[in-house]
């Protein structure tokens, strides 16, 4: 039996990410840029605050939008977060993705700065 150990540690977000996740606090999505190399939110990270370089929701482009709520709603799930609010935090992602309104840029910008709104506003 050959095995090994991994030499890096599985994606995670970093620790005040997963604190906000823990007490149901709002957090944004994505905290250093995009695809490429840059940091997600939701992926590893040992910062214990957010970049400075972090970017709102609203301004995301599109498609770390979608990438990075796949990590969020991972980790709502780890968190234990309330049924129902997993569940209803799910269908806003699906009814965002899924609407007409995504087939364009503007109707991608009002999508975004939509959820962000509704996901901050719960949070009030």
């Amino acid at each position: 039996d050959d095995l090994m150990i991994s030499t890096s540690l599985p994606d995670r977000p970093a620790q005040f990410a997963l604190n906000k996740l823990d007490t149901y606090e709002y957090v944004d999505l994505c905290f250093s840029g995009g695809l490429n190399g840059e940091r997600l939110a939701f992926k590893a990270s040992s910062t214990a605050s957010p970049s400075r370089n972090a970017i709102l929701d609203e301004n995301l482009p599109w498609h770390v939008f979608t990438e990075a709520r796949y990590g969020f709603i991972k980790y709502m799930g780890i968190a234990k977060w309330p049924a129902k609010l997993y569940k209803d935090l799910c269908a806003l992602f699906v009814r965002i993705e899924s609407h007409l309104l995504h087939r364009t840029d503007a109707g991608k910008r009002a999508l975004l700065e939509y959820q962000a709104r509704a996901r901050r506003d719960w949070h009030d």
